[in-house]
This record gives C-alpha cells, structure tokens and sequence, in this order.
C-alpha cells in the first residue's frame, strides 16, 4: 500500500511538472518571439475593444460639429467660375459652393468633406464636375465654362449620378454661368410665390365669408318666423 501510494504521488509531481515545463516552454517561445509577442499584443487589443464598447455608454454623435456650422441664410444667385472661387470655405461665413454639371449647390453642411483640411477641399469653389467623372481630386483651376464635351458616356454617367445625390442633400443655388450668359433674375421667382400664397390665401377665405352670410340668413329667417307665430 505504502508502495502504491508512493508511486501515485511520483507520477502527480511528473506529470505536474510536465505542465510547468510546457507552460514555461510556451511563455519563453512567447517572449524570445518578436512575431508571437505581437499577435499577442494584437489579441489584447482586440479583446480590451470588445470588452470597451460592450460596456460603454454609447455617445449620440449624430449633433457632434452641427453646432460649430452657423446657419447661414439661403443664398439664390448664378455665379460666373470666378465668382465661384470666393465660396471655398475661407471666406468670413465659410459658405461653400460647389457646381456639379452646370449648377451651384450649397455644400455648407458637409464642411468636414468640402471645407479647409477636408478630403474633397479641392472641389470647394470650383466646377466639380470633371473630378467627379474622372475620380480626381486636384483642384479644377480653369477659368472658363468647362462643357464636358470631350467625357464619354461612362463618366458623364458618374457625372449625372453625382449630380442628383447634390440635388438629394444640398440645397440648389442657381447656374453656372458660360461665358457671355446673363444670370436669372430670382427676386421675380420670389414675387411669383408670394403672389400665388395671396391668391390662395383670398380664395380660402371666401368660403368662410359665404357661410358667415348663410348663417345670417337662417338666423333672419327663424327670427322672421318666430314674430309671425307670436302674432
């Protein structure tokens, strides 16, 4: 029995130190290994990311920057490409204007991608269109119309594309101007609607104006009635 016990208590301390010395293998193959120290490194990121955001309050970033865009009033005008170069976002608003296929949109809200230090700052001010067909983002520094006429079909596709996601998340400004075109005169867009809200304006009234009449009516009538009954 004593025997038994003994050879037990060998083969526990063998096979614990089989563990110790493959445990101790594996952290010295660890540390001597410039490669495994940094797959480790990596899974420790990892992991400490998955934990973080599983755990952390999320943040609503939706309004983060909106406050720091001034709410600029809306500007309705064409503008010739000179003109256009005022509105790169420099300016003392840092209203930024951006044509797309002979339009001026106003690309003030998206000053993180147009503005100063953006991504697309280039296409701030300038004729976008050509960028846009041919996915380059170098400054467009022609001074005169450019009317696209040497674009194939493919990249006048993109053109077209890029052109109704302006239209989709900008608002509209006016034209750009080719060389020799006068601009549109847009205060008389504006009377027009005034005058179209004042004629809608009577035109609802006037049913309220009837009725007040036909209740004048009925109450003459019934009053007219009553005084013939009472005598």
């Amino acid at each position: 029995m004593t025997v038994s016990a003994g050879a037990a208590d060998s083969n526990s301390n063998v096979a614990g130190n089989e563990s110790s010395s493959i445990l101790l293998g594996i952290v010295e193959e660890i540390i001597y290994s410039p490669l495994n120290l940094a797959l480790v490194a990596v899974i420790v990121f990892l992991f400490y990311k998955i934990v973080k955001d599983r755990y952390e309050v999320p943040r609503d970033r939706s309004g983060e920057g909106a406050s720091q865009i001034p709410e600029l009033p809306k500007l309705r005008r064409d503008f010739t490409i000179q003109e256009l170069r005022a509105y790169d976002g420099n300016g003392p608003d840092g209203r930024i204007l951006i044509a797309v296929n002979g339009t001026v949109y106003d690309a003030t809200k998206a000053k993180r991608f147009y503005g100063p230090g953006g991504p697309y700052a280039s296409f701030a001010g300038r004729d976008a269109s050509r960028n846009l067909a041919t996915f380059n983002v170098e400054p467009n520094n022609k001074e005169e119309y450019d009317d696209l006429s040497d674009l194939n079909a493919m990249e006048m596709d993109s053109v077209r594309e890029w052109e109704m996601q302006f239209k989709e998340k900008y608002d509209l400004v006016g034209k750009l101007l080719r060389k020799g075109e006068q601009p549109t005169n847009y205060d008389d867009e504006e009377e027009d609607s005034n005058e179209v809200v004042t004629e809608v304006n009577a035109t609802s009234s006037v049913p309220t104006t009837n009725a007040s009449n036909n209740d004048d009516g009925v109450r003459k009538r019934v009053a007219n009635s009553t005084d013939e009954e009472v005598k």
